[in-house]
């Protein structure tokens, strides 16, 4: 291969093979020595006669052979803790832009004391904890592996949890007693209802912002805001009338007539909603429908996200199957986007320690107060991990704009494998990992009359850290790890840890297990939790 064109790993490989070459010389020539103890003036001599004698002396095999043993263990060693995985040519220096080192010196760098977090097997320095966490790949590349790493890391220390877990993958493995469930078709789920939430008359509006998520589509956000200025004031007219339950809300915002919703909101500011063409108010109702219907399945009870985060203990653990999230998927959301809001008005602790933890973001809808609480919710001691998949569907959700602020929360990050026809994600983690400016040898062959003339000058190239074809070449479990500030970049390999399951994953409520009779299941949770 030409020297030029070979990769620092390749490089470094040739010069430890090189040292192993050394070591076994030096070793025979030590054994050599020993064995025959020749004086100093006939040394030359005496290594040509050791030299020639070697193959049928056994005795002078054993110091090469122990000299090989140690050049292996030293290019095994060597490769494992300094190979960094750079794809690009060697070069003389860099000039500027991010470095690359192996996962051993990142955490030989990043390790200062007992008790960090860890991301992907890293140790996360306490400055940088704050900082938000990003963890992107396709299905089964290791997200889930890195999220149960970190998440065992913050048990450990005692941090508490709110953790969106689909299938109930980590929980099984780290629920402790005194954690909370919330699934309402969990026999083990914290009965909840959004009047929990409210304390003051503008709760009303600010929760209703996650019950009716915006939309990205300008069409579309129109009938949400409508919609939201219907939940705000029926919120406000039942807590007023004493009729503060889910069933009341449920009721109103998506069985009772045009009429009689008409009737209670007379007078409020919603009221300008029914005024109009009858398609209007129908787009309102359709809104209102897809959004309010999955509180039907809520069990009562008096669960709050703002009481848990304030006296609670323990950590909190919204799970779903799959064959679930189609019904919950708006009160999953709506429940992320409440804690967020709810962290966001809480006092400034920098000393609390507290971890969203949400796998699948992308699967969600839109949360409205993420941002926030990505930007500003540190203050208050929340560090939060999301889990995506595709950014293309991080954009359909949030739109493009609104996807890159989010994007822009979380300095830290954890790239891994990308599927092959995904070249957008994996375009876009290239460009994330940023580009270093090198300078590197250029040789060149000037031909003339009295023959040829050999030059060496110098070039700067500027190239991307990893390129998109790298990240569709992952293995599983593999991918880069980028800490916030002056941190280099590092190829990091996870090993899957097996663990004991400490609680089902899913226990399914009685009333979800059989086929639907002729009674509505409507607020069925209620009677079997109130049972």
């Amino acid at each position: 291969m030409i020297a030029g064109h070979r990769t620092p790993d390749q490089a470094l490989r040739a010069w430890l093979s090189l040292a192993v070459l050394v070591l076994v010389l030096f070793g025979w020539l030590v054994g050599a020595a020993l064995y025959y103890r020749v004086p100093d003036v006939l040394i030359v001599r005496g290594i040509w006669f050791a030299a020639r004698a070697t193959p049928g002396v056994p005795a002078l095999w054993i110091g090469p052979l122990c000299g090989l043993l140690a050049g292996i263990a030293v290019f095994v060693v060597a490769v494992r803790r300094y190979a960094n995985h750079f794809g690009g040519a060697v070069f003389v220096a860099r000039l500027r832009g991010p470095r690359m080192v192996s996962e051993h010196v990142l955490a030989s760098i990043t390790r200062d004391k007992k008790g960090q977090l860890r991301f992907a097997g890293i140790p996360v320095p306490q400055a940088v904890e704050s900082t938000q966490f990003f963890i992107g790949g396709s299905t089964g590349t290791g997200k889930s592996v890195c999220i149960a790493d970190y998440i065992e890391s913050a048990r450990a220390r005692g941090d508490r949890l709110i953790c969106i877990d689909p299938d109930g993958a980590s929980m099984r493995f780290f629920h402790a007693p005194g954690d909370k469930i919330l699934n309402p078709f969990d026999k083990r789920s914290q009965g909840w209802s959004i009047f929990n939430e409210i304390r003051t008359s503008f709760d009303c509006e600010q929760y209703a912002i996650s019950l009716i998520p915006r939309s990205p589509s300008t069409e579309q956000e129109t009938w949400n805001s409508m919609g939201r200025t219907v939940v705000s004031e029926t919120l406000a007219v039942l807590l007023r009338q004493g009729q503060g339950t889910t069933e009341r809300l449920v009721h109103w915002l998506t069985t009772a007539s045009n009429e009689d919703l008409r009737a209670l909101l007379a007078g409020t500011p919603a009221a300008g909603c029914f005024h109009g063409a009858t398609e209007t108010l129908a787009s309102i109702r359709t809104v209102l429908t897809q959004y309010i219907t999955p509180h039907k399945h809520l069990p009562s009870g008096d669960f709050s996200f703002r009481d848990w985060l304030d006296d609670g203990q323990g950590s909190l653990w919204i799970t779903w199957r799959e064959d679930m999230l189609q019904a919950l998927k708006p009160l999953i959301s709506c429940w992320v986007d409440v804690t967020c809001a709810s962290v966001l008005s809480m006092p400034e602790d920098p000393a609390r320690r507290m971890h969203l933890v949400c796998d699948e973001l992308d699967s969600l809808e839109k949360l409205n107060y993420i941002v926030d609480a990505a930007t500003k919710g540190r203050k208050k001691g929340l560090r939060i991990v999301p889990g995506v998949q595709s950014l293309a569907q991080l954009n359909n959700t949030y739109g493009r704009n609104d996807a890159l602020t989010l994007r822009n929360c979380f300095r830290s990050a954890f790239l891994c494998g990308i599927g092959e026809l995904d070249t957008y994600t994996a375009e876009e983690f290239s460009r994330a990992l940023g580009e270093h400016t090198v300078l590197r040898r250029a040789p060149s062959l000037s031909l003339g009359s009295a023959g040829g003339k050999g030059t060496v000058s110098h070039r700067q190239d500027t190239e991307r850290m990893v390129s998109p074809a790298e990240f569709h070449l992952l293995p599983n479990l593999t991918g880069y790890v980028k800490l916030a500030g002056d941190y280099p970049l590092a190829r990091v390999s996870m090993k899957y840890k097996a663990r004991q399951a400490v609680v089902p994953p899913i226990v399914l409520a009685d009333v979800f297990q059989g086929e639907p009779d002729a009674q509505s299941t409507l607020f069925a949770a209620n009677d079997e939790t109130s049972a």
